[in-house]
């Protein structure tokens, strides 16, 4: 099955703050890679650089953002194009949500994705064909609650 992990996720992982969350979204990270086909896409890239760099604090080091955005790169990426953008503006008045969060799903959904998962998004919820789940709420066979 593919998937697709949202930003906040990694963020978590690599949050050296929050290290109880970190530790418990490692393993189910490592647990999705086993199991599962991985996707982010280059918006998740981008934003994960931002907050590396601009909102943890202090600032990440250079090599180890770099070596955090290469980890993700070796998945399958999912690149924003124009048919993207256009088809996400679609979807963002369609379903009411965040023009940011479209661009999410819909990388999610055009690449083939069964589940994204986020912490973000509304949890269950359906959108072509594609169902977004929190991995820290109870789900069956992703739990993640302590």
């Amino acid at each position: 099955m593919r998937v697709f992990i949202d930003t906040n996720l990694w963020v978590y992982r690599l949050d050296k703050r929050e290290v109880a969350k970190g530790r418990r979204i490692a393993d189910w990270l490592r647990a999705q890679a086993r199991e599962h086909e991985i996707v982010v896409s280059t918006q998740v890239l981008i934003e994960l650089r931002a907050v590396l760099t601009r909102k943890f604090k202090p600032p990440m080091l250079a090599r180890d953002v770099r070596a955090a955005l290469d980890a993700l790169a070796h998945f399958d990426v999912v690149t924003a194009d124009a048919n993207l953008v256009l088809d996400a503006h679609e979807l963002a008045g369609r379903e009411q949500i965040e023009w940011f969060d479209a661009l999410i799903m819909e990388a999610a959904i055009r690449s083939g994705c069964e589940r994204l998962y986020s912490e973000d998004l509304s949890h269950g919820r359906t959108v072509g064909g594609l169902t977004i789940l929190n991995p820290f709420l109870a789900v069956p066979d992703q739990d993640l609650q302590a």
